[in-house]
């Protein structure tokens, strides 16, 4: 027993029970869906709900962008932060997954309204002005989070426009109200 702790061996009865909390800890509780698996996090007071990676764009198979490509990053809200359950919100994620071009677009149209100037212009890094389909072509949704109370909020990629220090979030209010937030708006840090 002495040599055995001396070199890093057990009983067998002390590695098997190490096994079995090791097991537990590793137990996931998961939501399968047919387009993506759902992690539950714990994270209170904010984060109480799934993660999980879609394929919100067509994965390139040829070509330099293969590499680049990053699937989309989502997040949704327990239905009750006393809960594991997520219905609610995995329903609203799949109607909006499952017509995912439309919503795709009417984001970023959405986002490229809410960016233009006085003027009705949208301006560059450089101070050039870019036209609303050159900033959509330029947008891509990098992160979707679908809330309990109703409210959906999409993080955007957003390297082309003076306006915004960094990526771009437009929320979607329950009241139909609509914002833009930069990300120390969103995160609540500065």
């Amino acid at each position: 027993m002495l040599f055995g702790k001396l070199f890093g061996k057990g009983s067998k009865k002390n590695d098997k029970s190490k096994d079995d909390s090791l097991a537990k800890k590793e137990e996931k509780i998961t939501i399968k869906t047919p387009f993506t698996t759902f992690y539950y996090i714990n994270n209170p007071p904010h984060e109480i709900g799934y993660e999980a990676e879609l394929e919100w764009y067509e994965r390139p198979q040829e070509g330099p962008e293969r590499f680049r490509y990053n699937p989309v990053g989502c997040y949704i809200d327990c239905d009750t932060p006393d809960t594991t359950e997520a219905s609610l919100c995995l329903e609203r994620l799949t109607r909006l997954f499952e017509d995912r071009k439309w919503t795709d677009g009417k984001v970023k149209l959405d986002v490229a309204e809410k960016l233009k100037g006085e003027d009705g212009l949208i301006k560059d890094y450089n101070g050039n002005p870019v036209s609303k389909d050159e900033l959509m072509d330029n947008l891509k949704i990098r992160f979707i989070t679908v809330y309990r109370d109703g409210s959906i909020a999409y993080s955007l990629d957003h390297h082309c426009t003076l306006d915004t220090e960094s990526d771009v979030h437009i929320v979607y209010a329950v009241n139909g109200d609509i914002s833009i937030k930069s990300d120390s708006e969103f995160y609540g840090f500065n």
